[in-house]
């Protein structure tokens, strides 16, 4: 129990998690799409100025915190769809909404007309849930609503596992300890009754494992008592990771876990995000009084063809043009599956996401004609093909990325005369802009982007066959902001591309053999050589193009 020398700090604390909005004591909710990326930034609602006019923060995987949105009245949950939209539910008595964001900011009125709306949680088919008072409401997503569930208990926190099971976090007194439960309601609806004797359960997130993590707000107003974070595993047994009479004292205002498993926790007694490791090493993330949290969703690794979070090889045969796809877990090769075969005269430029189906696409050239085009992707069938733009002499196509942050594939081309670079910023197969990038120094080329620094932008990566060189352009948008040296590639092996093998949260490199075809992986902390491991041989006659 906190005790009169903490009332006062906790009281601000209070305000913000304790609500009373048309007579009907609210929590403060976090509700949580385990989104697996412990390099993608972290969004939050801002508490240290009050939720009137709120504001969303973004931090970087580094702490580096900005605003990402403003001016919200109550905002109280947060949840992001697959294609990287924040969902954010604003508890404005009597008149609650949900907004949603762009990756690039822009904001639409989803759903309206809502009581006070306080979880937010997504299934695995882009349906949105909604927690209002008592009753859950699910959201289509174009936005048509039925009433999913309704309670005798307030629903204070939503989470699903990955088979789909909706877990409820609900009821909880600020007077009246061990009246909280958490349910779980099947697919079909069916609700049994999880755990209980909680004391105000409202944030609610997964591990990869399983587990069950729960925030529980504890009881009483001024004074707390028996505010903890408790994990369950998939049986239901329940274990402490921090609570507010712990070595540190922890009254939990939100949570959200990344790929990595770590567990963060904003504190209400320190203002403060507080990461756990999964073996329970908590340091402090950040200094900042949040509430509710989440993770911006990874995108797929852009040649991740068999949608299990890996990035795989793609490979290609001059002769045939035929296509291979290799399967990997990090190193090892688990499995190939045959692509379609391109027409003569085109070739593999790169690959990505570009219809946002999250199946990577190819995308194809003819350096003859300058002719481009995207071939649309379930795994290896190729379901459809868009036109893109022709490519004007003098330009490559040499990589692809969402630099500007809509959430979209672009294009970068290279000019080998000029040594000029080219963003091109595209809706799916339609170019909407364009923005010169940094000039590259003489004997380098670009051989792929990824995000090195972990700022939440895409970097060039840089290659000289010469000299065996590499280098890292860290890049905000089309522009360079830093341009640190990488390790340099020993002789007979060229550089191809890049991407997060040992899925840390940290791009590689992959490196090939002309000679030998052999591939090797090396792991990268950021621009620090780490480690290498072997990857496996291409046969006679073919070719590692992407990544």
């Amino acid at each position: 129990m906190k005790n009169k020398q903490t009332e006062m700090k906790l009281k601000p604390t209070l305000r913000l998690t304790r609500h009373l909005i048309g007579g009907v004591l609210c929590l403060a909710v976090i509700s949580l799409i385990c989104a697996r990326a412990s390099a993608q930034n972290l969004f939050a609602v801002d508490a240290a100025q009050g939720l009137i006019n709120g504001n969303i923060d973004e931090f970087t995987p580094n702490g580096v915190r900005s605003t990402f949105a403003s001016g919200l009245n109550i905002p109280f949950a947060l949840a992001f769809d697959k294609s990287g939209n924040l969902f954010v539910a604003v508890a404005n008595a009597g008149s609650g909404a949900v907004y949603k964001f762009t990756p690039a900011g822009v904001r639409t009125t989803f759903a309206s007309g809502l009581t006070g709306p306080v979880a937010l949680a997504f299934d695995n088919a882009g349906n949105l849930f909604v927690a209002d008072g008592d009753v859950i409401y699910k959201f289509t997503p174009t936005g048509a609503r039925t009433t999913f569930a309704t309670l005798q208990l307030n629903a204070n926190g939503l989470a699903f596992d990955r088979t789909g099971n909706l877990f409820v976090g609900a009821g909880g007194d600020i007077v009246l300890n061990n009246t909280g439960k958490v349910y779980k309601f099947t697919p079909t609806g069916v609700r049994t009754t999880f755990a209980s004797s909680l004391a105000s359960p409202f944030a609610l997130a997964f591990d990869s494992a399983g587990n069950l993590f729960v925030a529980d707000g504890g009881t009483g107003y001024d004074i707390i008592v028996g505010a903890a974070v408790y994990k369950f595993t998939p049986s239901g047994v329940r274990s402490t990771v921090a609570s507010e009479n712990g070595q540190v004292s922890v009254i939990p205002n939100g949570l959200a876990i990344d790929s990595a498993d770590n567990l963060f926790v904003s504190n209400g007694v320190s203002g403060s995000i507080l990461k756990f490791t999964p073996s329970g090493v908590r340091t402090t993330f950040v200094s900042r009084f949040v509430t509710a949290m989440a993770f911006q969703p990874n995108p797929p690794a852009p040649t991740d063809f068999n949608s299990d979070g890996r990035p795989d090889y793609l490979l290609y045969n001059g002769s045939t043009g035929e296509t291979v796809q290799w399967y990997l877990k990090n190193n090892v090769l688990i499995g190939a599956a045959h692509g379609p075969t391109l027409p003569a005269g085109w070739r593999v430029a790169s690959v990505a996401d570009f219809n946002r189906d999250r199946h990577p696409d190819y995308l194809l050239f003819n350096p003859a004609t300058r002719q481009s085009a995207i071939w649309y992707l379930n795994k290896n069938v190729h379901i459809g093909t868009a036109s893109g733009p022709s490519v004007s002499s003098s330009w490559e196509i040499v990589a692809t990325g969402d630099f500007n942050k809509d959430g979209k594939a672009d294009w970068v081309l290279y000019n080998a005369s000029t040594r000029q670079t080219l963003i091109w910023y595209f809706n799916n197969s339609v170019r909407i802009g364009a923005a010169l990038g940094p000039i590259l120094p003489a004997g380098y080329s670009i051989v792929g982007a990824a995000d090195f620094n972990r700022d939440g932008h895409l970097d060039y990566l840089l290659f000289n066959p010469s000299t065996r060189q590499t280098a890292i352009w860290n890049l905000n948008n089309n522009v360079r902001i830093g341009a640190p040296s990488g390790p340099t590639i020993p002789s007979g092996y060229d550089l191809i591309g890049a991407a997060d093998f040992n899925r840390d949260g940290k791009p590689d490199y992959l490196l090939s053999n002309p000679s030998t075809r052999q591939t090797v992986i090396w792991y990268l902390n950021n621009n620090v050589f780490v480690s290498a491991a072997s990857g496996p041989t291409p046969p006679s006659s073919w070719s590692v193009v992407a990544p």
